[in-house]
């Protein structure tokens, strides 16, 4: 796992900066803290930070090919790299290294940018054929690597994050304002765009290629629109159980020792039992939780462990754990922290990488076997969205506070259009929020879109799918890969640890694309079909409790310990006359939080983060 940046002077071949390219991978050390390299060769520049953890003392980078022809910058990790080795040398190819990252070499010298066909994994490389002074750049299928980028007429620079990319683009970055309308949906920016004017993320499941006529991108992967399986349910569920346990086992290939994210809910508890039966040992498990019962899911995490054998470390996050790390945060990412778990999660791989360097992580189950409840709550859509809406907008505020959850859900299905009910289930600010809180000026200064268009597109890729499965698709497509994953590589690289996610492997993935809609979910139960797979593997009071998600108590948080910091922030002069917000509506938000009248604790977080990333942009 590492991290990789570099520049590349296509129109016209002008030498790379040096000094640029160094100061970019600094901006990746913590990535990075084993090992340090560069290739430079006039118009090309490569640059990486290693953190080792296959082949430790032979795994440098950037590497070459024999004759130092091809030369590759790769993050990440392929886990087929044994079985890719091993066909590549009965073919004549010669290895100087025991890495994956040389497999990458000599299966492009093979098949050009079809190599990708052949990689199981998670990775974002930089491969620059001296021969033919092309650059190629490519993101694993799913996306759990990112890459960011920004073409000009003369050059390309992509870097691991957007800090490293800032010492090596020409120009300073500017916000973009169509994406911070987005953001104020989302709380993240959908790719390929970002919150800065023409930087982009490299889409999952594309590459790139560059040379000197400029930069094109190419999709190579997509999650099918398989036919339903037709085989007995008992059957595909003891399919599902051995696809995850070989899953599993790949992600076990390591040469540091490894262990696993334990959150007590079924998907994690699901990985580490089956890395008890794979033989891991010593097994180390590492769980969060917070000192308020209701959020913390710290006992189940310790049922777990104790029924795995594991070697369990805790840890507690509060609120002051919030104040201190979140500034720096925001440093690292160049972007406001999308949710409050991110802390919590950078926290708990900081204790991790006291005696790891590996941990894997239940990321991803939800978005494949349907664990939201919007999945298993939408079939309700067509008859609420049938209400006028002043009467559902009415009818929802008559929810009690305590009921806040049944409310934001009968809200989104009140929402007639498929796309923005999508986007409503998990928005920071609804359409109606967004006018109220965004001024004049600022909506005068764009061409405003709403921010559906992104879902839109997805959710009517392939019309032949189910309903569910273009929400899981859409799902697995948007928010996945930029939110949830992104947070999950700079939250754990932070702390200087690869976290590895299993439920993600592709082929895993292609699978479970034909599992029938009424086996995956059924009404007001999501996530059906994995519970019945895994009843061999846990324990029913594991399978059967009530999915809580990884929640910090922020909202409890603002009222108390960080009411300070929020008022401080969010309703300071220096906020409030940035020209973004309308300081009426701002003030209400905070108000009607702090009174207890309404659950504002998602939007004030959005907020917050906001002026922090605003006065990080000042220095």
């Amino acid at each position: 796992m590492c991290g990789i940046c570099g520049v590349f002077n296509f129109r016209p071949r002008a030498p790379v900066d040096q000094i640029a390219l160094k100061q970019a991978a600094s901006a990746l050390a913590h990535r990075g803290p084993d090992d340090e390299g560069f290739y430079i060769d006039r118009e090309i520049g490569l640059g990486i930070r290693r953190l080792s953890i296959i082949d430790l003392a032979g795994g440098h980078q950037p590497l070459s090919n024999e004759d130092g022809s091809i030369w590759i910058a790769f993050n990440g990790e392929i886990y087929n790299y044994r079985d890719l080795r091993s066909s590549l040398l009965l073919r004549g190819h010669v290895f100087r290294t025991a890495t994956d990252t040389e497999v990458i070499l000599h299966l492009y010298e093979e098949r050009g940018t079809a190599c990708l066909d052949d990689l199981r994994g998670m990775f974002a490389f930089a491969l620059w054929d001296g021969r033919s002074r092309r650059l190629f750049l490519a993101r694993d299928r799913l996306g759990v690597k990112p890459l960011f980028y920004r073409v000009t007429n003369s050059s390309i620079q992509f870097a691991s994050e957007l800090a490293a990319l800032r010492p090596l683009a020409p120009q300073t970055f500017e916000i973009d304002r169509q994406s911070l309308y987005d953001f104020f949906a989302f709380r993240y920016v959908p790719a390929p765009q970002t919150l800065y004017r023409g930087v982009r993320k490299l889409l999952p499941g594309h590459f790139l290629v560059a040379d000197e006529s400029g930069a094109k991108e190419k999709c190579y992967w997509d999650i099918p629109a398989s036919q339903e399986d037709s085989r007995p349910a008992q059957e595909l569920a003891g399919e599902a159980v051995e696809r995850l346990r070989e899953s599993v086992r790949l992600r076990l290939v390591s040469d540091v020792p490894l262990g696993i994210f334990l959150s007590g809910g079924i998907d994690s508890s699901a990985i580490a039992s089956l890395m008890a039966e794979e033989g891991v040992k010593p097994l180390r498990s590492f769980s969060v939780g917070f000192d308020e019962a209701a959020y913390s899911e710290l006992p189940w995490a310790r049922r777990v462990a104790r029924l795995c054998s594991t070697e369990h470390q805790e840890l507690l996050v509060r609120a002051d754990d919030v104040e201190r790390e979140l500034p720096r945060l925001i440093g690292l990412r160049q972007e406001p922290v999308a949710e409050p778990t991110d802390v919590a999660l950078y926290l708990l791989a900081r204790l991790a990488s006291r005696s790891v360097k590996v941990a894997l992580a239940g990321e991803g189950g939800d978005e494949l076997f349907g664990g939201y409840p919007k999945y298993a709550a939408d079939w309700l859509a067509p008859a609420v969205s049938s209400l006028p809406r002043g009467l559902a907008r009415r009818a929802a505020s008559m929810f009690p506070y305590r009921l806040r959850r049944a409310q934001s859900a009968f809200e989104s299905l009140s929402i007639k259009d498929e796309a923005e009910r999508f986007v409503a289930w998990f928005a920071s600010f609804s359409c109606h929020e967004r006018s109220e809180l965004l001024s004049r000026d600022f909506l005068s200064q764009m061409d405003e879109e709403h921010p559906a268009r992104v879902f839109a597109q997805a959710l009517g890729k392939d019309r032949q799918r189910s309903r569910l499965k273009r929400m899981l698709y859409a799902d697995l497509k948007i928010w996945l890969p930029d939110n949830l994953l992104l947070r999950g590589d700079h939250m754990t690289m932070a702390a200087s640890i690869e976290e590895r996610v299993p439920m993600l492997d592709h082929k895993l993935v292609e699978w479970a694309a034909g599992i029938p809609d009424r086996l995956l979910i059924r009404p007001f139960r999501a996530k059906a079909f994995l519970r019945r797979a895994l009843e061999k593997q846990l324990p029913r009071e594991i399978l059967e409790r009530r999915k809580v998600g990884f929640a910090v108590p922020v909202g409890l948080w603002f009222r108390g310990p960080l009411q300070t910091m929020l008022r401080d922030l969010v309703l300071s002069p220096q906020a409030l006359a940035r020209g973004y917000f309308n300081p009426a509506s701002v003030r209400r938000l905070v108000e009607e939080h702090l009174a207890g009248t309404r659950d504002r604790q998602k939007q004030l977080w959005t907020l917050l983060n906001f002026e922090l990333w605003q006065r990080q942009l000042q220095t």
